[in-house]
């Protein structure tokens, strides 16, 4: 298992294990996230700490599974970003997209901050 997965509360929280996310990964992470939208979950925080770098195959399945989310009223938050993930997101400008945090306690607790 190269993405590990687990539930606080009513969030699903989505680790990739591996520090680069390539096909493998990506597949395994887009199987996660789909398995939280069927499941009714409609809140995800993908934590990057183990992470070191993503490429676009990563990116085209985050944008997608964004639009999934939004549609059913949801939302993916990503936390713990390292530093060439973070030059990535602001390359890319996805942290106009997506709420980022800098740990997981953070994301989590801006769910709380939401009700």
């Amino acid at each position: 298992m190269k993405v590990k997965s687990y539930k606080i509360e009513d969030i699903m929280v989505i680790e990739p294990l591996e520090k680069f996310l390539t096909g493998d990964e990506i597949k395994e992470l887009e199987d996660k996230l789909a398995e939280a939208q069927s499941s009714g979950i409609s809140r995800v925080v993908i934590n990057f700490s183990k992470t070191e770098l993503i490429y676009s195959a990563f990116i085209s399945t985050l944008l997608g599974y964004n639009q999934k989310f939004k549609k059913a009223g949801g939302v993916i938050k990503l936390a713990n970003p390292g530093l060439e993930v973070k030059k990535i997101l602001e390359v890319t400008r996805l942290y106009q997209i997506f709420e980022t945090y800098s740990s997981l306690e953070e994301a989590l607790d801006s769910f709380k901050k939401e009700k």
